[in-house]
């Protein structure tokens, strides 16, 4: 009927914002209340022994007051006023959030509750404006951890395989690769950083699911939050007589004897012409003077670069499933197909 076509007045007027938590308080979901951050990591850590798990607490709750860790990220599940679920996520720099698998009482509806709770995080998440949703799960935590965050809208994506070797000796680089020259980072070379982290992606098998999702400053705001610092670890590449950079190599001190390839990559003309041991020869070669050993993480499904880490003395040493989310956007990332059950950009 014409009336019921026809918008009223209150139809008409701007729609409030919906809050999205809502929907979590009527389940009894919600970020932590600072005077219950004890009681919830109880639960979060209830499977360890009562010493260790009341050692972590206080530990936990004393960086906290020191301003050393933030537990904003923490949220709990109330049944009768009772903390009986807790989940720990964290903003990261860039538009991103990092979330760990809920942990859930026993006695409670433990899958559905822990589903919920991590959806409830994606939408709070969604409405600060996060674009991109991860969680990295180790192989040996229970399966359960990643059906958990499957069914909360985390699907699982791919593995990341973690290689390392020790920078003692160099890795030889046939004669015939091309030659690199290398620049580090400054303000004025912002700009070609940019544009060679662009085209590094193109064709990437390292995630490829990330490609376009966030801006070149939000993927730069990710990598410098990483770490201290130091212009010197941040490289590109020029091919000998170039101006255009092919190469960039982002170099992070993990420890105080270990560092990491944060980022590797290669404009497409130049692929398949062994810059890629290249590259990692002058990862070594910075590393060196301060570091015992060198550390880096690849996609699974990036055969290539596995077998080029593998040639070049790199040894896997940890394995963990990737849960990704694009938030903001209508096409969701797919499962892999395990419906029982690197590191963003």
């Amino acid at each position: 009927m014409l009336e019921e076509s026809t918008p009223s007045p209150h139809d008409s007027a701007p729609k409030a914002r919906p809050d999205p938590l809502a929907a979590a308080r009527a389940l009894g979901i919600g970020p932590c209340p600072p005077d219950e951050r004890a009681e919830a990591l109880a639960v979060l850590y209830h499977r360890l022994s009562a010493s260790t798990r009341e050692y972590m607490i206080v530990e936990l709750l004393r960086q906290e007051s020191a301003g050393q860790l933030d537990l904003s990220g923490l949220w709990v599940a109330y049944r009768r006023r009772r903390i009986i679920g807790a989940m720990l996520s964290q903003t990261l720099a860039g538009r991103a959030v990092a979330i760990w698998p809920p942990v859930i009482g026993r006695s409670w509806r433990t899958a559905s509750l822990a589903s919920s709770m991590v959806r409830a995080v994606l939408r709070f998440s969604e409405s600060r404006g996060i674009r991109l949703a991860q969680a990295l799960v180790d192989h040996d935590q229970p399966k359960q951890a990643g059906l958990d965050l499957t069914r909360g809208g985390l699907p699982h994506v791919t593995d990341l395989l973690y290689l390392g070797r020790p920078t003692l000796n160099e890795l030889p680089v046939p004669p015939e690769t091309p030659m690199l020259e290398w620049q580090p980072y400054a303000p004025e070379r912002h700009e070609h950083f940019d544009r060679i982290l662009d085209r590094s992606y193109e064709g990437s098998l390292d995630m490829p699911e990330l490609a376009g999702i966030r801006c070149l400053d939000d993927v730069m705001r990710g990598h410098l939050a990483r770490g201290p610092f130091d212009p010197e670890r941040w490289r590109l590449g020029r091919l000998k007589g170039q101006s255009e950079p092919v190469a960039v190599l982002l170099l992070l001190a993990s420890s105080e004897s270990t560092w990491e390839v944060s980022y590797l990559g290669l404009a497409p003309e130049v692929r398949g012409r062994g810059l890629g041991r290249r590259i990692l020869a002058h990862a070594l070669e910075r590393a060196r003077p301060h570091a015992d050993r060198l550390e880096l993480a690849v996609d699974v499904r990036n055969l290539p670069a596995d077998r080029l880490y593998q040639r070049c003395g790199f040894h896997a040493f940890e394995r963990r499933r990737v849960h990704l989310a694009v938030l903001g956007s209508p096409e969701p990332l797919e499962d892999n197909g395990d419906r029982p059950f690197k590191t963003a950009r």
